[in-house]
């Protein structure tokens, strides 16, 4: 994982003789600036955080609606939700550059953006070492490299380290559920699932062919996960609503293993995410410890 953000930043590196700003987007087009960004628009919370974290939130002149993270980005103006963008507001507000979300925005937007004469970055980062890449990138659009080098540096190590401690742990069969009616997931192509594996747990519907596919109760029983993870704010959430207790057989359930992260630190692909990647480490080796009781009491005396 962390051979693999080395990677990445040579890349970097090596796309920068030609011109005073050229970087490549998470789907392999240059972008060239003459100079640094100074009226930047960011089509997803992801990127705002990250602008914020860096020391460029003054250049964001339009966001996002769901752009809520450090507070002061509740006062950039919306320009776009899930479905649609405001051509004519982006428009006014004279970006010099708009950075996009290939997933979350959609190539509609993104290429009709394009159309109207505007430099367009997109973003789509689908492993966690692509999260410091993306902040190097993101410092050298926006004149804030030294800053941006240094977050990536500090996240990449952090990585690293859940990496040693966890990844090589015994297996933890682990089901992650983003709504409960109807019920769905995330499969191997998510995040998510890199953060699991990280944590030496393996996502029980990575196979899935939808990167969010709709799942029924018996997949579930059938895959029988040791850990349930919800994306919610209190932990509690999950099992007080009574979804999980009527299913006694599960393993999860059986051992209390039922645990609600707040999704944005495992949803928003910024410095926040090393957060939930922590909580989900914590949760799984709760569950091998769990585990481990459960066999002794199982295996007879001889």
């Amino acid at each position: 994982m962390f051979y693999r953000y080395l990677l990445l930043v040579g890349l970097l590196v090596g796309c920068q003789a030609n011109a005073a700003i050229e970087v490549i987007d998470d789907n392999g087009d240059k972008l060239s600036l003459n100079s640094a960004a100074k009226r930047i628009i960011s089509l997803s919370p992801n990127t705002t955080e990250i602008l914020f974290h860096i020391g460029a939130g003054s250049n964001i002149v339009g966001a996002d609606e769901y752009s809520n993270y450090p507070p002061a980005a509740n006062d950039i103006i919306r320009v776009n939700n899930h479905a649609a963008a405001n051509y004519e507001l982006i428009i006014s507000l004279k970006p010099d550059l708009v950075i996009a979300w290939q997933s979350g925005n959609g190539e509609k937007i993104i290429s009709r953006l394009r159309e109207l004469g505007l430099r367009v970055f997109v973003v789509e980062t689908q492993s966690m070492a692509d999260i410091p890449y993306l902040y190097k990138r993101l410092g050298q659009l926006s004149g804030r490299s030294k800053q941006a080098d240094h977050k990536a540096d500090i996240f990449a190590s952090k990585l690293q380290q859940l990496h040693q401690a966890f990844a090589s742990r015994t297996e933890i069969r682990t089901f992650y559920q983003i709504w409960n009616d109807p019920l769905m997931t995330l499969n191997g192509d998510h995040i998510l699932t890199d953060i699991i594996e990280l944590c030496g747990g393996v996502n029980v519907f990575e196979d899935s062919l939808a990167l969010v596919p709709y799942i029924n109760m018996e997949s579930v029983l059938a895959k029988d996960p040791q850990v349930i993870i919800s994306g919610g704010a209190n932990q509690n959430d999950l099992w007080n609503m009574g979804i999980w207790q009527q299913w006694s057989g599960l393993s999860a359930v059986k051992n209390r293993q039922i645990y609600s992260i707040p999704s944005d630190l495992l949803q928003r692909h910024s410095d926040r995410i090393l957060q939930g990647a922590e909580l989900v480490c914590q949760h799984l080796e709760q569950a091998r410890s769990v585990s481990k009781i459960v066999s002794s009491k199982m295996t007879p005396e001889i």
